[in-house]
């Protein structure tokens, strides 16, 4: 998936270009329209809104990753929550930057811990205000036991080094729990986990 990076006046970060030898920026106006996937660096907008970009490159049907130099939670949820695939710090690492480009483009969704323990809390909200009976999803049977407690540490928030010391086990297993849990019921991150786990529906693709 080819990446346009649009925002930073100076055209593309170091890291970018380690990261995407062959990304584009915003100025590259003859090729961009060929970047399926833009990272939107806010760094330089102070305090102008962000929410009418996003919604500009969705509109093209662009998947947008939003870049900050100064990233925080309230920020992040609020990108997110208008249709950002993603939220991370426009100086991350090369590495880190490949990875939050290959998870959204298998259409999954990057968010810091932070926010991804607010979402889980939005989740059990509306949680509560079902009945009280207690409901099993039945996709959850084709996990096996170990599996299950995994997916029951992701729904409360726990990242994987957490869940390794609570259950006793190496990170590389709780990946592999992870890996196999995704496969067995068909979702992309530990986002859509978390919700399947609360008991929330969630819609895979944006409405048009």
């Amino acid at each position: 998936m080819n990446s346009l990076f649009f925002g930073y006046r100076k055209g593309l970060r170091d890291n970018w270009k380690t990261a995407f030898p062959n990304a584009q920026s915003g100025n590259d106006a003859a090729n961009s329209l060929q970047s399926t996937l833009v990272w939107l660096d806010i760094s330089a907008f102070e305090n102008q809104d962000a929410a009418p970009w996003v919604a500009s490159f969705l509109g093209q049907g662009r998947k947008v990753i939003v870049l900050t130099s100064s990233p925080n939670d309230e920020q992040a949820y609020r990108m997110m929550s208008i249709g950002a695939s993603g939220y991370c710090h426009a100086l991350a690492v090369a590495s880190q930057l490949q990875e939050v480009a290959d998870v959204v483009s298998k259409d999954g969704l990057w968010v810091g811990p932070g926010v991804l323990q607010r979402i889980i809390c939005v989740a059990n909200k509306v949680s509560s205000f079902r009945s009280n009976q207690p409901t099993i999803n039945p996709a959850l049977s084709v996990l096996t036991a170990k599996e299950l407690e995994v997916a029951a540490d992701v729904a409360v928030g726990l990242n994987n080094k957490e869940i390794a010391e609570k259950r006793f086990m190496s990170e590389r297993t709780v990946k592999s729990h992870l890996t196999a849990i995704f496969h067995k019921l068909h979702l992309r991150d530990r986002v859509q986990l978390a919700l399947l786990m609360n008991g929330v529906a969630f819609k895979t693709e944006q409405a048009s």
